[in-house]
């Protein structure tokens, strides 16, 4: 599901604000089902006003709690309902990159940008909020509820200031770092994109906006550097996953086909013993370490 698409699609329930193509949103989420699938073909920072959210992305786990920021780049991640769920109330500013760059470039000269860190390939970072920051943000909400009450250019001047404060927190070099990587025009490689985002039901189509290319572009990139094509290389590395799952693991079945990208269980069952000729199940009960 493209969380941007769903969250545009749906200004009832998300409330919006629109600034030079930029969206931005407030809402209390209406998250009904235990857990879901979700990707976003944009850079997004979100603050978690109050309530709970699990966000969960390979191995790691991000829990947002009350008055924390996030950055979550492109990719896909599962968000989950924790026992005490209720009240989750967030906002969300989806940021292209060429308006982040005119920010940052306007910005540059009062930046910190000596000995940044290097990069890692985590989907989501925390930053840190000050008293600073946190006034900005919260400046901003009173105006989702009359979005006409502030001139354009006003609540730009504001969310300007909120990012650059953001930027120049010595606590948040790695988001500086990442914004600094967007303006100098970097690309993300694509084993980046699907070794940690291949587990994940989603088409080809959906990796290509992740990888931010055409599905064209995204095809022959793909194929130059793994030397298959998309639909095979996935099935292949989704059903090794599985068979890890079903060899050290309790896990039931169609959890496995949840974790591993399939779509349902008996479409994983169907692949996977055309691949080891045996049923999950089998294969479980012959090769369980």
């Amino acid at each position: 599901m493209n969380i941007y698409e769903v969250h545009k699609a749906n200004p009832d329930i998300f409330t919006p604000i629109t600034l030079k193509n930029q969206l931005f949103l407030y809402y209390h989420c209406p998250q009904n089902e235990k857990i879901v699938q979700l990707y976003s073909n944009h850079n997004q920072i979100t603050f978690s006003i109050g309530g709970k959210r699990i966000l969960r992305h390979g191995t790691k786990k991000w829990v947002l709690s009350g008055n924390q920021g996030f950055l979550l780049k492109r990719g896909a991640y599962s968000q989950e309902l924790p026992y005490d769920y209720s009240g989750w109330e967030v906002m969300v500013l989806y940021l292209e990159d060429n308006y982040l760059k005119s920010i940052f470039e306007e910005f540059r000269e009062y930046l910190p940008l000596k000995n940044l860190p290097d990069l890692g390939i985590d989907m989501i970072q925390q930053f840190e909020i000050d008293d600073r920051i946190r006034n900005n943000y919260r400046s901003l909400l009173p105006y989702f509820s009359n979005p006409q009450a502030l001139p354009d250019p006003i609540f730009e001047g504001k969310f300007k200031e909120l990012l650059f404060n953001i930027l120049i927190h010595p606590g948040n070099k790695q988001i500086l770092a990442y914004i600094n990587q967007i303006i100098s025009g970097y690309i993300t490689p694509i084993w980046e994109v699907m070794e940690t985002n291949y587990y994940y039901d989603l088409s080809i189509s959906e990796f290509a906006e992740i990888a931010n290319r055409s599905t064209s572009t995204f095809r022959r990139d793909f194929e130059e550097h793994y030397r298959a094509t998309p639909g095979k290389w996935l099935t292949n590395k989704r059903l090794e996953r599985a068979q890890l799952f079903l060899t050290t693991s309790d896990k039931p079945i169609s959890d496995i086909t949840y974790d591993c990208g399939f779509k349902n269980v008996s479409h994983f069952s169907k692949i996977f013993k055309e691949k080891f000729k045996e049923s999950p199940t089998q294969y479980r009960i012959h090769h369980k370490k």
